[in-house]
């Protein structure tokens, strides 16, 4: 005997032909399951997501949720090369010292700060800005270590 299926969309029992089920769990009439912000029908057709109770499709839920550039704010594609520096990730393009602009590739010291990537040479100007005119061979502040890119 088949068990009694509740819709999570609407909440009413489930006696059509076809069930839809998201996640190992959630059960939804056909005509129910719709993006929580474009309200497209999701379907063995479309890609689903779930997130806090909502039902997404992929370009909503990418949009939403995906992770974006630190520097420009645009999402990634499959295809994008990219650049990390602790939680953040940048296109590799993006990649620059936000004082002169110069793109930062493999292998580049760089510090990164809480106004940005600096390069080497930025980032030393800025210390000893922040330091006071102090002797220029002095070492880098130890609170801010400079790190590969």
């Amino acid at each position: 005997k088949r068990l009694i299926s509740l819709c999570v969309g609407c909440g009413n029992q489930i006696h059509d032909q076809y069930i839809l089920r998201v996640s190992p769990d959630l059960e939804w009439h056909a005509a129910c399951l719709k993006c929580a912000e474009c309200n497209q029908y999701l379907d063995e057709t479309c890609t689903c997501f779930v997130r806090d109770g909502k039902t997404y499709c992929k370009r909503d839920y990418i949009r939403l949720y995906g992770i974006k550039c630190a520097k420009c704010s645009i999402g990634f594609s499959k295809n994008d090369f990219v650049m990390r520096a602790r939680a953040k990730v940048y296109h590799i393009e993006c990649f620059r010292c936000v004082a002169c602009s110069r793109q930062l590739i493999p292998g580049d010291e760089f510090a990164l700060r809480e106004d940005g990537l600096f390069c080497r040479a930025d980032h030393d100007v800025v210390e000893r800005a922040s330091l006071g005119a102090g002797d220029p061979l002095s070492p880098l502040h130890p609170a801010r270590p400079l790190q590969m890119a």
